[in-house]
């Protein structure tokens, strides 16, 4: 399950992997001096998202919006998983910004 993110196909075999609301999870972004937008997430897939899928998976955040896209439906349904897992752990969530480290977050 990838709630709150959604998994919509944009063309016949494209796919994004999309968030806008960012709250509650927004509150753990905020205690590590964090905006929580779009561009965090993206910081969060990078660092979740390893070789093989960095070949099949792109990003594309904005401000107000997470945005994971490509041709690999599977790849993009797992990297909502895990990022839908975090969402919903908010310690999990802290653990890994402070893993990450701020300093590598754009916002």
């Amino acid at each position: 399950m990838v709630t709150p993110f959604r998994l919509v196909e944009t063309s016949p075999g494209n796919f994004s992997l999309l968030l806008s609301e960012f709250s509650p999870a927004s509150e753990v972004f905020a205690a590590a001096g964090l905006e929580g937008g779009g561009y965090t997430w993206g910081a969060i897939a990078r660092h979740l998202i390893d070789a093989e899928d960095d070949e099949r998976l792109g990003l594309d955040p904005e401000g107000s919006m997470f945005c994971a896209y490509g041709e690999d439906r599977a790849a993009l349904e797992q990297l909502g998983a895990r990022l839908a897992a975090l969402f919903h752990d908010r310690a999990a969530l802290g653990k890994l910004i402070e893993e990450i480290g701020p300093e590598n977050f754009d916002d």
